[in-house]
């Protein structure tokens, strides 16, 4: 996720209610474990895309669409080298 997260950033997170595209979530990925990425859209049947802010992360093609009942959590803040920032 950089640059928007660094490796060893602290990330504070809480339990979204509604996802919404643009946000960033920590995701329960099926192949690739806990990940956090940016949602990016949804397709026809309401499954979310997913999208890394770096452009040499994961494809969203590789990960594949997720259901939005994998979402454990929304991104709200970041602690790290650059300081206390919210997302």
């Amino acid at each position: 996720m950089l640059p928007t997260l660094s490796d060893g950033d602290t990330v504070i997170t809480t339990k979204p209610r509604v996802v919404h595209a643009g946000l960033i979530y920590v995701v329960n990925h099926s192949d690739l474990g806990l990940i956090i990425k940016r949602l990016d859209s949804f397709d026809s049947r309401g499954r979310a895309r997913l999208a890394g802010d770096n452009p040499g992360s994961t494809p969203s093609a590789v990960m594949g669409t997720i259901e939005t009942e994998r979402f454990i959590g929304r991104a709200r803040f970041a602690y790290g080298k650059s300081g206390f920032r919210k997302l």
